[in-house]
C-alpha cells in the first residue's frame, strides 16, 4: 500500500459542496429522515472523504484530476430558469442517487481499494459515528465498519441504518396474509413492489391475492400461484398498515369525519375548476359513524340515489371529507376587560396563489371573547394576528398585555386553548370550516383514559424534565420553553396527542407478539426496531408545537430547526388519514430508508455497532455486535 493519499494531495471540495448542500434537499430514502440527529453527516462529503482517504495518491496533477472527477464528477453552469446560472455536478457517484445507478464504478471502487489494501477490505472506525453517515458509506465501499458512540438513541440509530440493512440484504420472506388480503396493500405491492405497471396486468395480479369480480379470481387461481415473497421494506409497510388498523379502531371516534352534500369533482378537469351544476339546496353535514374497524363510509347516506345519478360527477350526493388537521390557538385573559384573548400570529388560514382564506374574530356581544368565522377568496392582505413582539392586543377593548405578563399567566397556569378552525380534505383540494361541538369534546381526554393506556408503557406517561436546570431569562429553544411553564414533556403535548401516541406505541408492542413465531428472532426484532421510529417522527408532527404552513397547506413538523421554540397558534395532526402528519406516511419514509441503506450494505462486510455506557469505567463497557448469524452474539471490546 502506497504511503501517501489522494486526500494528502488533491480532494474536490467544489463538486463536494454542491453534492452536500443539494443532499439537503432530498427527502425519500435519505437517512436523516429516519430519526432526527442534528450532528449528521452529509452522504456526498462522507464518501468523497473515505475514498480520497483509502485510495492511494496516483502522483501527478492530472492522474489526481482524473481520479477526482472519477469520485465527484465535474462542475457545470446551467440557466436557473431566473436568468442566472447555477452550478451542479455532472458525473461522479457523490450526487444523491449516483451512488446507485453508477453501480458499475461503485463496484469499481471497491475493487481498487481492496488491491490497496493488499486484496482485504479494510476496517473503517468512527469512535462518535452519530447518525451514521461514515460508516455507512464505509460500507458501500466495501469496507469492515465498525462505529461506535456514547449515546444511546446514536446506537439504536447505528443498529436500524448499519444492523439491520446488512443482516438482511437481499432476504425475502413471505408476505403476512392479512397484507395482502387489503387489496389497496395488494395493489401497492404488485405496481411498486413488483414493477407491474399495465392496468390489465394489475387487475390480473390482484385477482392472484383474491381481489376483484368473481369471475377473474376464478380464472386467476387457475393460473400461475401469487408471487407473496418480499424483502424487508415490505414487510415493514405491511407491519405498519397492522399498526394502524389497530390504532384506528380505538381512534376513529377521536377524530371524527363529517359528509358534506355537493357535487363531485368532474373527472378530467382542472382541480380547482368549478363544476357547472344544477342548483340544488344544500343539506346541513352529517356525522359519519365508524364501524367496528374504524372506518367511515358514505354508502349508506348515497343509497337514496342509484348508480346512474352517482356516475355523473355534476350531481351532488353526499362526500367524506377527512379532517387532515386541527388549528388550536392559546389564550389569555386580557388584564383590561377579562376577555379571552387567542394568542394568533396571524388569521390567515391559507394564503396560496388565488386561493386565500381567512379567520374572522368579532367580539362577542357578552364581552367575554370572541366568535371566530371562516371567509374565503379574500382580498387584500390585512390578516394581522393578535400578537407581536411586544404583546397581544385584546380584540375586545384592544388593551396590550405584554409578553412579560403573558409569561406570568403561563408559569402561573392560566392559559388555555381553543380550537380554532378544521382543515378537511375535499375533492377539490384542503378546505377550511369552524370546528363543531362533536370535534372539540373529541379533543377531551379525561386523565383516568391516559393513566390507564399508559399503565402498561414503560416509563409510562412522559413527564420527565425538558432541562434539567432553571433557565436563564434569555434561554431560547427547548430550554426557554420553561419560561412559559412547559417545564416537562407531557405539557408539550395536548391529552389528545398523547393517547394518540400511547395507543400506537401499545399497538407497535402487540405486533411482536403476534408475530410469533411466522419470523425468525432476527426479523421481529429488525421489523418492531424499525417501527419504533415512526414514533419520533409521529411526535414530531403531532404535538403542540407544529405550526400551519399557510403557502404549502400543510403541517410544519415542530423540529423544523434544531430547537423547540414557543408556539402560539399552533396545528395538531390527524395521525389516521394518509398525508402528511399521518402514521403511514411515517412508516412509508422509513420503510424507503431501509431500501436506500439495504442497498448500500449488500454485500459489504459485517459491520459492528458499540455503545458504551457513561458510567462505564474507560476501556470497557462496549459491546460489539457483529451482523452475521448468530446476529446476537456480543463480543468484548476494549
Amino acid at each position: 500500500m502506497a504511503d501517501s493519499r489522494l486526500i494528502e494531495a488533491a480532494f474536490p471540495l467544489r463538486q463536494v459542496s454542491l453534492d452536500s448542500v443539494h443532499e439537503k434537499n432530498v427527502r425519500h430514502g435519505h437517512i436523516s429522515t429516519l430519526h432526527i440527529w442534528p450532528a449528521r453527516r452529509p452522504l456526498a462529503a462522507s464518501r468523497a472523504a473515505l475514498l480520497a482517504t483509502l485510495l492511494p495518491d496516483p502522483g501527478g496533477r492530472d492522474a489526481r484530476r482524473e481520479l477526482s472527477e472519477r469520485i465527484a464528477g465535474k462542475v457545470v453552469k446551467r440557466p436557473d430558469g431566473d436568468g442566472e446560472t447555477k452550478e451542479e455536478t455532472v458525473g461522479g457517484i457523490l450526487h444523491w442517487g449516483n451512488e446507485q445507478a453508477e453501480g458499475d464504478e461503485i463496484a469499481t471502487f471497491r475493487r481498487e481499494i481492496r488491491e490497496a489494501f493488499g486484496g482485504r477490505a479494510p476496517r473503517v472506525l468512527d469512535p462518535f459515528a452519530g447518525g451514521g453517515a461514515i460508516p455507512l458509506e464505509a460500507m458501500r465501499l466495501g469496507c469492515e465498519a465498525v462505529a461506535a458512540d456514547i449515546n444511546p438513541v446514536a446506537w439504536f440509530i447505528l443498529r436500524c441504518t448499519l444492523h439491520y440493512p446488512r443482516l438482511l440484504a437481499g432476504r425475502t420472506r413471505p408476505l403476512p396474509a392479512f397484507a395482502l388480503a387489503d387489496r389497496s396493500f395488494a395493489e401497492a405491492f404488485v405496481t411498486k413492489g413488483r414493477g407491474v405497471t399495465k392496468a390489465n396486468r394489475i387487475r390480473e395480479e390482484s385477482a392472484r391475492y383474491g381481489h376483484g369480480a368473481v369471475e377473474e379470481r376464478r380464472i386467476a387461481s387457475m393460473d400461475v400461484p401469487p408471487v407473496t415473497d418480499a424483502d424487508m421494506a415490505w414487510h415493514l409497510r405491511a407491519w405498519g398498515q397492522r399498526v394502524l388498523d389497530g390504532a384506528r379502531r380505538e381512534l376513529a371516534a377521536r377524530y371524527p369525519t363529517y359528509a358534506e352534500f355537493e357535487p363531485a369533482r368532474r373527472k378530467g378537469g382542472r382541480r380547482n375548476a368549478p363544476l357547472r351544476t344544477a342548483r340544488y339546496t344544500p343539506r346541513p353535514p352529517r356525522l359519519l359513524e365508524p364501524d367496528g374497524d374504524g372506518r367511515v363510509s358514505v354508502a349508506a347516506l348515497n343509497a337514496e340515489f342509484d348508480s346512474l345519478y352517482l356516475e355523473d360527477e355534476a350531481n351532488p350526493r353526499w362526500v367524506a371529507k377527512p379532517a387532515v388537521a386541527y388549528l388550536w390557538a392559546r389564550t389569555v385573559g386580557c388584564r383590561g376587560c377579562r376577555a379571552e384573548i387567542p394568542l394568533l400570529k396571524t388569521r390567515w388560514l391559507c394564503r396560496k396563489g388565488t386561493k386565500r382564506v381567512l379567520l374572522t374574530m368579532a367580539p362577542r356581544a357578552d364581552g367575554a371573547g370572541v366568535t371566530f368565522g371562516v371567509a374565503r377568496d379574500v382580498a387584500g392582505d390585512d390578516g394581522a394576528g393578535t400578537m407581536n413582539r411586544t404583546g397581544a392586543a385584546c380584540p375586545c377593548c384592544r388593551e396590550i398585555t405584554t409578553m412579560r405578563e403573558i409569561r406570568g399567566e403561563a408559569r402561573a397556569g392560566r392559559l388555555g386553548e381553543r380550537m380554532t378552525a378544521v382543515v378537511v380534505a375535499g375533492p377539490a383540494g384542503k378546505e377550511y370550516r369552524l370546528p363543531t361541538e362533536a370535534e372539540v369534546e373529541a379533543a377531551r381526554v379525561d386523565g383516568e383514559t391516559l393513566a390507564a393506556l399508559y399503565a402498561g408503557i414503560p416509563f409510562g406517561v412522559p413527564d420527565e424534565a425538558i432541562v434539567a436546570e432553571r433557565p436563564s431569562p434569555n434561554s431560547r429553544g427547548a430550554s426557554g420553553l420553561p419560561r412559559y411553564g412547559f417545564d416537562t414533556w407531557r405539557a408539550v403535548f395536548t391529552d389528545r396527542q398523547l393517547l394518540t401516541l400511547g395507543v400506537f406505541v401499545r399497538e407497535i408492542r402487540r405486533c411482536f407478539e403476534e408475530m410469533g413465531g411466522d419470523y425468525p428472532d432476527e426479523w421481529r426484532e429488525a421489523l418492531i426496531a424499525n417501527l419504533a421510529p415512526t414514533i419520533s417522527r409521529l411526535a414530531d408532527r403531532c404535538c403542540a408545537l407544529t405550526t400551519w404552513t399557510i403557502g404549502a397547506e400543510q403541517l410544519r413538523n415542530a423540529f423544523a430547526r434544531f430547537a423547540l421554540p414557543m408556539v402560539w397558534d399552533f396545528a395538531e395532526s390527524c395521525p389516521l388519514v394518509d398525508t402528511t402528519g399521518g402514521f403511514i406516511q411515517a412508516v412509508e419514509w422509513i420503510a424507503r430508508v431501509f431500501e436506500h441503506t439495504g442497498a448500500a450494505a449488500a454485500g459489504a462486510p459485517a459491520p459492528l455497532v458499540a455503545h458504551r455506557t457513561a458510567a462505564a469505567p474507560p476501556g470497557e463497557g462496549f459491546d460489539l455486535v457483529c451482523t452475521d448469524p448468530p446476529y446476537y452474539d456480543a463480543i468484548p471490546y476494549s
